[in-house]
């Protein structure tokens, strides 16, 4: 059943790509639109092209001149909010005002700062400015422990952090610790390393060092099959460390992986296929109820948002250093 349900979803994650790509292949980054195509895929959305570019152009009406929102970015806002929402169009002015709430809680006019206020969509209203104000505290709290690290980056999964029953205190206080645990297992010091603590962080019902026991094992499994773990690579080792049959599971990332690398339309974004390969499997094992077998007391879906904040973040900082390098501002 997991293999039949893993092909659907690369049949699924193919086709919405290669509407997307002819729709948009002229004002969108091919990986954009691959995060995109596995945004509807792991939340099992159903994809209308029509509809989805209907929301695109809605933002794009409905902001500054200069606003981050009129370029690439409205497309995997667009994502979110046809994803995760039942009226986009509605919830676009709410995530608006989560984005403005963050500028007023001191964080920089971003990228980042926009992904945040995504992954904030789902907050009751009642409570978004306990929460906006929680990862503030907590960002800051990563700022302390490593000032030269911590950055905008940081404020997707800062955001997604204040939404556990932890104060925030606690929470940088567990991301610190399975931050010093990983490195003495010989995982590379840096914000990937940093990235793999918060995720980790989401979960509270295992111990650091047995946590960072489980991602070396997944590191060492992908190593073994030839899959060189770079350090990018680290949150991703997180996802995998929750699944439970975690060598099988390596087994069939590493089919859904080759798959993509042979593919013609993904062949030459590798390290993206891997990232997409995680997802895919991540999502399979929620359709087949994992969550429910592992026992976690964090949801999959908790853990797909993460990867999505973790993989847009990525994508958004590779677009907009091709972007500078291109001459333009």
């Amino acid at each position: 059943m997991e293999e039949r349900l893993i092909k659907e979803k690369m049949e699924a994650y193919k086709d919405i790509y290669s509407q997307l790509y002819s729709a948009l292949k002229w004002k969108a980054d091919k990986r954009t639109l691959m995060l995109i195509a596995g945004m509807y895929v792991s939340t099992s959305k159903e994809f209308h092209l029509k509809r989805y570019l209907d929301i695109a152009d809605y933002i794009k009406d409905n902001v500054g001149a200069f606003s981050y929102l009129k370029s690439t970015q409205r497309f995997s806002i667009a994502a979110t909010l046809d994803t995760t929402t039942d009226d986009p169009k509605t919830n676009f002015h709410r995530f608006i005002a989560i984005y403005e709430k963050l500028i007023e809680n001191g964080f920089s006019r971003n990228a980042y700062s926009y992904i945040s206020a995504s992954t904030l969509l789902k907050v009751k209203p009642i409570r978004i400015d306990e929460i906006i104000q929680k990862t503030r505290d907590i960002y800051k709290g990563m700022k302390r422990h490593h000032f030269f690290l911590t950055n905008a980056g940081d404020y997707p999964l800062a955001s997604i952090l204040a939404q556990c029953e932890k104060n925030s205190e606690e929470i940088v206080s567990n991301v610190e610790e399975y931050y010093q645990v990983l490195q003495e297992k010989g995982f590379s010091a840096g914000n990937d390393l940093q990235f793999l603590s918060h995720i980790l962080a989401l979960n509270s019902e295992y111990r650091p060092d047995e946590k960072a026991e489980h991602c070396l094992e997944i590191k060492e499994l992908l190593d073994n099959s030839k899959q060189k773990t770079k350090r990018v690579y680290y949150p991703y080792i997180g996802m995998l460390s929750f699944l439970e049959n975690r060598e099988s599971e390596i087994n069939s990332l590493l089919m859904i992986n080759e798959d993509l690398n042979r593919d013609k339309l993904f062949k030459w974004n590798k390290e993206i296929n891997f990232m997409m390969s995680v997802l895919l499997l991540m999502s399979a094992m929620t359709a087949i109820g994992d969550a429910a077998r592992t026992g976690l007391s964090i949801s999959i879906e908790t853990l797909i948002q993460a990867q999505q904040a973790a993989m847009t973040a990525s994508i958004t900082a590779a677009t907009v250093a091709a972007s500078s390098s291109n001459g333009n501002t």
